[in-house]
Protein backbone atom coordinates (compact mmCIF):
# COMPACT_ATOMS: atom_id res chain seq x y z
CA UNK A 1 0.00 0.00 0.00
CA UNK A 2 1.22 3.48 -0.71
CA UNK A 3 2.48 5.38 2.32
CA UNK A 4 0.86 8.65 3.29
CA UNK A 5 3.15 11.40 4.49
CA UNK A 6 3.27 12.99 7.93
CA UNK A 7 1.96 16.53 8.16
CA UNK A 8 2.07 17.12 11.90
CA UNK A 9 4.95 17.34 14.31
CA UNK A 10 4.50 15.51 17.57
CA UNK A 11 3.67 17.61 20.60
CA UNK A 12 4.18 16.31 24.13
CA UNK A 13 1.42 15.68 26.63
CA UNK A 14 1.31 13.62 29.80
CA UNK A 15 -1.60 11.69 31.20
CA UNK A 16 -1.76 9.74 34.46
CA UNK A 17 -4.15 7.10 35.67
CA UNK A 18 -5.37 7.38 39.29
CA UNK A 19 -7.39 4.65 41.02
CA UNK A 20 -10.34 4.97 43.38
CA UNK A 21 -11.41 2.62 46.10
CA UNK A 22 -14.75 2.59 47.95
CA UNK A 23 -15.98 5.38 45.70
CA UNK A 24 -13.62 7.93 47.22
CA UNK A 25 -11.15 10.05 45.30
CA UNK A 26 -7.53 9.31 46.32
CA UNK A 27 -5.03 11.96 47.27
CA UNK A 28 -3.03 13.15 44.25
CA UNK A 29 0.47 11.87 43.65
CA UNK A 30 0.62 8.37 45.20
CA UNK A 31 4.21 7.51 45.98
CA UNK A 32 4.18 3.70 46.04
CA UNK A 33 5.62 2.31 42.82
CA UNK A 34 5.83 -1.34 43.83
CA UNK A 35 5.27 -2.64 40.32
CA UNK A 36 2.36 -4.83 41.49
CA UNK A 37 0.17 -3.10 38.87
CA UNK A 38 0.90 -3.75 35.21
CA UNK A 39 -0.58 -1.36 32.65
CA UNK A 40 -0.83 -2.28 28.97
CA UNK A 41 -2.49 -0.70 25.93
CA UNK A 42 -4.09 -2.48 23.00
CA UNK A 43 -2.26 0.00 20.72
CA UNK A 44 0.66 2.32 21.37
CA UNK A 45 0.47 4.08 18.00
CA UNK A 46 -2.81 5.60 16.81
CA UNK A 47 -4.07 8.28 14.46
CA UNK A 48 -5.91 11.26 15.84
CA UNK A 49 -9.56 10.28 16.28
CA UNK A 50 -8.84 6.64 17.08
CA UNK A 51 -9.28 5.16 20.55
CA UNK A 52 -6.93 3.24 22.78
CA UNK A 53 -8.06 0.73 25.41
CA UNK A 54 -6.03 0.13 28.55
CA UNK A 55 -5.85 -2.93 30.77
CA UNK A 56 -4.54 -3.01 34.34
CA UNK A 57 -3.45 -6.27 35.97
CA UNK A 58 -2.56 -6.75 39.64
CA UNK A 59 -0.74 -9.63 41.29
CA UNK A 60 -2.81 -11.43 43.95
CA UNK A 61 -0.78 -11.36 47.17
CA UNK A 62 -1.92 -14.86 48.19
CA UNK A 63 -1.87 -16.82 44.94
CA UNK A 64 0.55 -14.75 42.89
CA UNK A 65 -1.90 -14.88 39.97
CA UNK A 66 -2.46 -11.83 37.75
CA UNK A 67 -5.97 -10.40 38.18
CA UNK A 68 -7.66 -7.91 35.87
CA UNK A 69 -8.47 -4.82 37.97
CA UNK A 70 -9.18 -2.43 35.11
CA UNK A 71 -12.75 -1.78 36.26
CA UNK A 72 -11.55 -0.88 39.74
CA UNK A 73 -9.51 2.12 38.67
CA UNK A 74 -10.36 5.68 37.76
CA UNK A 75 -8.37 7.39 35.04
CA UNK A 76 -6.94 10.90 35.14
CA UNK A 77 -4.65 12.99 33.01
CA UNK A 78 -1.61 14.87 34.35
CA UNK A 79 -3.89 17.62 35.65
CA UNK A 80 -6.08 14.99 37.38
CA UNK A 81 -8.93 15.48 34.90
CA UNK A 82 -10.91 12.25 34.70
CA UNK A 83 -10.47 10.18 31.50
CA UNK A 84 -12.58 7.44 29.99
CA UNK A 85 -11.47 3.94 28.99
CA UNK A 86 -11.41 3.47 26.02
CA UNK A 87 -9.77 6.87 25.65
CA UNK A 88 -9.93 8.99 22.48
CA UNK A 89 -7.26 11.72 22.43
CA UNK A 90 -8.22 15.08 20.93
CA UNK A 91 -4.67 16.30 20.28
CA UNK A 92 -1.60 14.71 18.72
CA UNK A 93 1.49 13.97 20.75
CA UNK A 94 3.22 11.47 23.00
CA UNK A 95 0.94 10.40 25.85
CA UNK A 96 2.69 8.92 28.88
CA UNK A 97 0.22 6.85 30.85
CA UNK A 98 0.38 5.35 34.33
CA UNK A 99 -2.21 3.61 36.49
CA UNK A 100 -2.76 3.66 40.25
CA UNK A 101 -5.00 1.69 42.57
CA UNK A 102 -4.93 2.86 46.14
CA UNK A 103 -1.26 2.91 47.15
CA UNK A 104 -0.03 1.10 44.04
CA UNK A 105 1.36 2.72 40.90
CA UNK A 106 1.98 0.94 37.61
CA UNK A 107 4.59 1.15 34.92
CA UNK A 108 4.37 3.92 32.31
CA UNK A 109 3.04 3.26 28.81
CA UNK A 110 3.65 5.75 25.99
CA UNK A 111 1.06 6.11 23.25
CA UNK A 112 2.01 8.03 20.12
CA UNK A 113 -0.92 9.98 18.65
CA UNK A 114 -0.33 11.26 15.13
CA UNK A 115 -2.34 13.48 12.86
CA UNK A 116 -1.55 11.07 10.04
CA UNK A 117 0.57 7.96 10.46
CA UNK A 118 2.86 6.50 7.76
CA UNK A 119 0.85 3.65 6.32
CA UNK A 120 2.26 0.18 6.86
CA UNK A 121 2.25 -2.24 3.91
CA UNK A 122 -0.48 -4.85 3.83
CA UNK A 123 0.55 -8.16 5.37
CA UNK A 124 0.43 -10.62 2.44
CA UNK A 125 0.32 -13.67 4.75
CA UNK A 126 -1.51 -12.81 8.00
CA UNK A 127 -1.41 -16.43 9.25
CA UNK A 128 2.29 -16.95 8.50
CA UNK A 129 4.59 -16.86 11.56
CA UNK A 130 7.82 -18.06 9.88
CA UNK A 131 9.93 -14.90 9.73
CA UNK A 132 13.36 -14.40 8.22
CA UNK A 133 15.91 -13.84 10.97
CA UNK A 134 18.15 -10.78 10.77
CA UNK A 135 20.81 -10.19 13.41
CA UNK A 136 22.22 -6.72 14.12
CA UNK A 137 25.85 -6.48 13.00
CA UNK A 138 27.57 -3.54 14.73
CA UNK A 139 30.91 -2.28 13.43
CA UNK A 140 32.74 -0.29 16.12
CA UNK A 141 34.96 2.02 14.15
CA UNK A 142 36.43 5.52 13.96
CA UNK A 143 38.05 8.03 11.64
CA UNK A 144 41.42 7.68 13.40
CA UNK A 145 41.48 3.86 13.23
CA UNK A 146 44.06 2.78 10.64
CA UNK A 147 42.85 -0.84 10.56
CA UNK A 148 39.15 0.02 10.17
CA UNK A 149 39.23 0.21 6.33
CA UNK A 150 40.18 -3.50 6.39
CA UNK A 151 36.95 -4.22 8.25
CA UNK A 152 35.07 -2.18 5.65
CA UNK A 153 36.51 -4.38 2.89
CA UNK A 154 35.37 -7.52 4.70
CA UNK A 155 31.87 -6.16 5.30
CA UNK A 156 31.50 -5.19 1.64
CA UNK A 157 32.59 -8.71 0.64
CA UNK A 158 30.09 -10.18 3.12
CA UNK A 159 27.29 -8.03 1.69
CA UNK A 160 27.72 -9.81 -1.65
CA UNK A 161 26.98 -13.23 -0.14
CA UNK A 162 23.79 -14.99 0.99
CA UNK A 163 24.57 -13.87 4.54
CA UNK A 164 23.44 -10.37 3.62
CA UNK A 165 19.84 -11.59 3.97
CA UNK A 166 20.44 -12.41 7.64
CA UNK A 167 21.73 -9.23 9.22
CA UNK A 168 21.31 -5.46 9.28
CA UNK A 169 24.47 -3.39 9.57
CA UNK A 170 25.18 -0.51 11.95
CA UNK A 171 28.41 1.45 12.19
CA UNK A 172 29.14 2.92 15.60
CA UNK A 173 31.61 5.79 15.35
CA UNK A 174 32.61 6.43 18.95
CA UNK A 175 35.37 5.87 21.47
CA UNK A 176 39.05 6.72 21.47
CA UNK A 177 39.44 6.56 17.68
CA UNK A 178 36.45 8.78 16.85
CA UNK A 179 37.83 12.21 17.78
CA UNK A 180 36.77 14.58 15.00
CA UNK A 181 34.72 11.82 13.36
CA UNK A 182 31.82 13.30 11.32
CA UNK A 183 29.75 10.16 12.00
CA UNK A 184 30.03 10.40 15.78
CA UNK A 185 26.87 11.10 17.82
CA UNK A 186 25.56 10.93 21.37
CA UNK A 187 23.69 7.76 20.44
CA UNK A 188 26.88 6.17 19.14
CA UNK A 189 28.66 7.11 22.36
CA UNK A 190 25.90 5.41 24.38
CA UNK A 191 26.12 2.22 22.31
CA UNK A 192 29.91 2.20 22.53
CA UNK A 193 29.78 2.53 26.32
CA UNK A 194 27.13 -0.18 26.54
CA UNK A 195 29.02 -2.75 24.48
CA UNK A 196 32.54 -1.73 25.50
CA UNK A 197 34.57 -3.01 22.52
CA UNK A 198 38.13 -3.94 23.50
CA UNK A 199 39.71 -2.57 20.35
CA UNK A 200 39.08 -1.04 16.94
CA UNK A 201 37.76 -2.26 14.68
CA UNK A 202 35.51 -4.73 16.50
CA UNK A 203 32.44 -6.41 15.01
CA UNK A 204 29.71 -7.27 17.51
CA UNK A 205 26.62 -9.30 16.65
CA UNK A 206 23.46 -8.22 18.52
CA UNK A 207 23.76 -6.70 21.99
CA UNK A 208 25.57 -9.45 23.88
CA UNK A 209 25.79 -12.86 22.27
CA UNK A 210 28.72 -12.85 19.88
CA UNK A 211 31.84 -10.78 19.38
CA UNK A 212 34.16 -11.19 16.41
CA UNK A 213 37.36 -9.59 15.29
CA UNK A 214 37.08 -7.95 11.87
CA UNK A 215 38.27 -10.98 9.90
CA UNK A 216 35.93 -12.21 7.18
CA UNK A 217 35.67 -15.79 8.48
CA UNK A 218 35.33 -14.60 12.08
CA UNK A 219 32.30 -12.50 11.14
CA UNK A 220 30.69 -15.45 9.37
CA UNK A 221 31.35 -17.73 12.35
CA UNK A 222 29.76 -15.16 14.64
CA UNK A 223 26.66 -14.96 12.45
CA UNK A 224 26.42 -18.75 12.30
CA UNK A 225 26.23 -18.83 16.11
CA UNK A 226 23.25 -16.47 16.14
CA UNK A 227 21.11 -16.67 13.00
CA UNK A 228 18.29 -19.20 13.17
CA UNK A 229 17.45 -20.81 9.85
CA UNK A 230 14.05 -21.90 11.15
CA UNK A 231 12.92 -18.32 11.60
CA UNK A 232 12.85 -15.53 14.18
CA UNK A 233 10.68 -15.11 17.27
CA UNK A 234 8.97 -12.09 15.70
CA UNK A 235 8.45 -10.38 12.38
CA UNK A 236 8.68 -6.63 11.81
CA UNK A 237 6.91 -4.41 9.29
CA UNK A 238 7.69 -0.69 9.14
CA UNK A 239 7.20 2.57 7.29
CA UNK A 240 9.27 5.77 7.45
CA UNK A 241 8.69 9.40 6.53
CA UNK A 242 10.07 12.75 7.61
CA UNK A 243 11.78 16.02 6.86
CA UNK A 244 14.88 17.94 7.90
CA UNK A 245 13.72 18.18 11.53
CA UNK A 246 12.38 14.70 12.34
CA UNK A 247 12.22 11.18 10.93
CA UNK A 248 9.04 9.31 11.82
CA UNK A 249 8.56 5.56 11.86
CA UNK A 250 5.48 3.38 12.25
CA UNK A 251 6.11 -0.30 12.91
CA UNK A 252 4.19 -3.47 13.61
CA UNK A 253 5.59 -6.45 15.48
CA UNK A 254 4.03 -9.90 14.96
CA UNK A 255 5.00 -12.63 17.39
CA UNK A 256 5.82 -16.22 16.47
CA UNK A 257 6.73 -17.07 20.08
CA UNK A 258 4.84 -16.00 23.21
CA UNK A 259 7.24 -13.76 25.15
CA UNK A 260 7.70 -10.30 26.59
CA UNK A 261 9.42 -8.05 24.06
CA UNK A 262 11.19 -4.72 23.91
CA UNK A 263 11.23 -2.53 20.80
CA UNK A 264 13.56 0.30 19.83
CA UNK A 265 14.19 2.37 16.68
CA UNK A 266 17.69 3.46 15.66
CA UNK A 267 18.17 6.30 13.19
CA UNK A 268 20.97 5.56 10.70
CA UNK A 269 22.65 7.82 8.15
CA UNK A 270 24.58 6.73 5.06
CA UNK A 271 26.84 8.54 2.60
CA UNK A 272 28.84 10.46 5.24
CA UNK A 273 32.11 11.59 3.68
CA UNK A 274 35.36 11.98 5.61
CA UNK A 275 38.58 12.79 3.75
CA UNK A 276 40.64 12.12 6.88
CA UNK A 277 39.98 8.40 7.37
CA UNK A 278 43.17 6.85 8.67
CA UNK A 279 44.45 3.90 6.63
CA UNK A 280 42.18 4.64 3.66
CA UNK A 281 43.49 3.25 0.37
CA UNK A 282 40.25 3.39 -1.63
CA UNK A 283 37.68 6.14 -2.10
CA UNK A 284 34.91 4.09 -0.48
CA UNK A 285 36.96 3.84 2.74
CA UNK A 286 36.13 7.52 3.22
CA UNK A 287 32.36 7.04 2.97
CA UNK A 288 30.48 5.88 6.09
CA UNK A 289 27.18 4.04 5.79
CA UNK A 290 24.55 3.05 8.39
CA UNK A 291 26.09 5.32 11.03
CA UNK A 292 24.08 5.47 14.26
CA UNK A 293 22.64 8.96 14.75
CA UNK A 294 19.77 8.67 17.23
CA UNK A 295 17.84 6.18 19.37
CA UNK A 296 14.14 6.39 20.17
CA UNK A 297 12.95 7.26 23.66
CA UNK A 298 14.98 8.15 26.72
CA UNK A 299 18.11 6.22 25.90
CA UNK A 300 21.36 5.71 27.75
CA UNK A 301 24.14 3.13 27.81
CA UNK A 302 21.76 0.89 29.77
CA UNK A 303 18.70 1.38 27.58
CA UNK A 304 19.75 0.82 23.97
CA UNK A 305 17.10 -1.94 23.69
CA UNK A 306 14.22 0.50 24.14
CA UNK A 307 10.94 -0.04 25.98
CA UNK A 308 8.89 -3.11 26.82
CA UNK A 309 5.69 -3.68 24.85
CA UNK A 310 4.58 -6.45 27.21
CA UNK A 311 3.87 -10.08 26.45
CA UNK A 312 2.74 -10.94 22.92
CA UNK A 313 1.08 -14.28 22.31
CA UNK A 314 1.91 -16.22 19.14
CA UNK A 315 0.11 -14.58 16.23
CA UNK A 316 -0.54 -11.35 18.13
CA UNK A 317 0.55 -8.00 16.65
CA UNK A 318 1.57 -4.75 18.32
CA UNK A 319 1.73 -1.32 16.67
CA UNK A 320 4.54 1.10 17.55
CA UNK A 321 5.49 4.61 16.48
CA UNK A 322 8.75 6.50 16.85
CA UNK A 323 9.87 10.10 16.49
CA UNK A 324 13.60 10.53 15.81
CA UNK A 325 14.82 14.16 15.80
CA UNK A 326 17.53 15.46 13.48
CA UNK A 327 19.67 17.20 16.10
CA UNK A 328 22.47 18.53 13.86
CA UNK A 329 22.39 20.64 10.71
CA UNK A 330 25.36 18.55 9.49
CA UNK A 331 23.21 15.42 9.24
CA UNK A 332 21.69 14.64 5.84
CA UNK A 333 18.11 13.54 6.52
CA UNK A 334 17.58 12.47 2.90
CA UNK A 335 20.21 9.72 3.36
CA UNK A 336 18.64 8.27 6.50
CA UNK A 337 16.75 5.15 7.39
CA UNK A 338 15.33 3.50 10.50
CA UNK A 339 16.37 0.18 12.02
CA UNK A 340 13.70 -1.34 14.27
CA UNK A 341 15.07 -3.88 16.76
CA UNK A 342 13.02 -6.30 18.84
CA UNK A 343 14.59 -8.03 21.83
CA UNK A 344 13.59 -10.60 24.45
CA UNK A 345 15.31 -12.00 27.54
CA UNK A 346 17.99 -14.59 26.86
CA UNK A 347 19.18 -17.46 29.08
CA UNK A 348 21.17 -14.96 31.15
CA UNK A 349 18.09 -12.76 31.72
CA UNK A 350 19.46 -10.04 29.40
CA UNK A 351 17.48 -8.26 26.70
CA UNK A 352 18.99 -9.66 23.52
CA UNK A 353 18.08 -9.06 19.88
CA UNK A 354 15.59 -11.55 18.40
CA UNK A 355 15.03 -9.80 15.07
CA UNK A 356 15.51 -6.52 13.22
CA UNK A 357 14.23 -4.74 10.13
CA UNK A 358 15.59 -1.73 8.24
CA UNK A 359 13.88 0.72 5.91
CA UNK A 360 15.60 3.68 4.26
CA UNK A 361 13.81 6.78 3.06
CA UNK A 362 13.29 6.83 -0.67
CA UNK A 363 15.44 8.91 -3.00
CA UNK A 364 15.22 12.56 -2.03
CA UNK A 365 13.64 11.69 1.30
CA UNK A 366 10.46 10.17 -0.14
CA UNK A 367 8.48 8.04 2.31
CA UNK A 368 9.06 4.29 2.09
CA UNK A 369 8.03 1.02 3.73
CA UNK A 370 9.18 -2.56 4.28
CA UNK A 371 6.82 -5.53 4.61
CA UNK A 372 7.26 -8.58 6.80
CA UNK A 373 10.06 -10.85 5.62
CA UNK A 374 8.90 -14.46 5.60
CA UNK A 375 11.05 -17.54 5.33
CA UNK A 376 10.98 -18.62 1.70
Amino acid sequence: MKITKFFALLACASFAFVACENGEEPEPGPSNTSGDLTLTADKTAIELGESVTFTVMQKDEETGAEVDVTKEVTFYDAELNKLSNPFTPTTSGAINVTATKGKYTSNTVTVMVMAQMPELPTDPQPENLAFNHRAVLIDHTGVNCGYCPNATDNLIALSKTEWHEHYNEVTCHAGSFATGDPANSAAANALNQFQGPKGFPTIMINFYNTTADYGYNSIINALENVVREGGADVGISLAVAGDNTTIYCAAQVKAAQSKEYKVVAWLLESGIYSPNQSGATKDYHKIYNYALRNISGEYSRNNVAGESIGVLEAGQTHDCAFSLPIVSTKWNWEKMGVLVIVSAKDANNRWEVVNSAYCALGEGGVAASKAYEYVE
